[in-house]
Order: structure tokens, then C-alpha cells, then sequence
């Protein structure tokens, strides 16, 4: 009995971390990220699938760094640790733009969304894209 016990504890406590690690990171939509991308306040939006599928097309303005080079790609991201911070990458059953964000908080980012809908979406709704390795503007 003791064992059962100690295996829902466990249940549970990896349940309520998985759960506050997600709820960590708000979740915008399109129009959110749109909006973001044409407000006053700089924003930094982050493409965190591969180089080559960010060169096919990608949101303007975006930059490019895969979620397993966060780390190695660092000097791309602001100085300012409260710089807002956008990732995105193939929708909603994948996990890079999670991933990408927790390293970033790991080194000290404080303002992190996640547009989990992310490329697919934007296409979807016909939103302009730019192609190749410049992140180029939004319109």
C-alpha cells in the first residue's frame, strides 16, 4: 500500500510541474502576434524551427534559431532580458517553441509568449511571409 501511495504522490507532483511549466508561458493567437508585431513596443519573434524551413518562408521580422541552438545562438536574442519574446514554430503538436522558451528563461528572459498555432496558422490566414535569410518586415 505504501507503494501505491508513494507512486501517486509522484503522479501527481510531475503532473502539477508539467503543468505550471506550460501554464509559464502565455499562448497568443494570430492577431495577438500581429498586433504585437506592428505595436510601439519592440518585440523579438523567434522562428524556432530549422534554418532551412525558415528560409521557405517565415513570419517578417522573425529571426531564425532552431530550439536545440538556443543556447548557441544567444547573441541573436536582445541584451535587455525583459525584451519581449515570441516563439513559434510548426503549430500545435509541435513542442520547439516550448523548448526554445524554457532556455531562454534558463538564461534569465522574463517576457516569453508562445504563438503555439504558429506557421501553419499564419499561412492559413493568409498573412504575409517573408523568404530567405532575412527577417525582413512586416507590411
Amino acid at each position: 500500500m505504501g507503494r501505491v501511495k508513494i507512486i501517486l504522490f509522484l503522479f501527481v507532483f510531475f503532473s502539477l510541474t508539467v503543468t505550471s511549466v506550460m501554464a509559464q508561458y502565455p499562448v497568443i493567437n494570430a492577431e495577438e502576434t500581429r498586433a504585437w508585431m506592428t505595436g510601439p513596443k519592440k518585440v523579438v519573434l523567434i522562428d524556432t524551427r530549422t534554418h532551412e524551413e525558415y528560409q521557405q518562408a517565415h513570419l517578417p521580422g522573425a529571426i531564425s534559431i532552431p530550439a536545440e541552438r538556443m543556447k548557441t545562438e544567444a547573441a541573436k536574442l536582445p541584451r535587455n532580458k525583459t525584451t519581449p519574446l515570441i516563439f513559434y514554430c510548426r503549430g500545435l503538436g509541435c513542442s520547439l517553441s516550448r523548448t526554445a522558451a524554457g532556455a531562454a528563461v534558463g538564461m534569465g528572459y522574463t517576457y516569453l509568449m508562445i504563438y503555439q498555432a504558429g506557421m501553419p496558422d499564419w499561412l492559413l490566414k493568409g498573412y504575409p511571409v517573408q523568404k530567405g535569410d532575412k527577417p525582413g518586415k512586416l507590411k
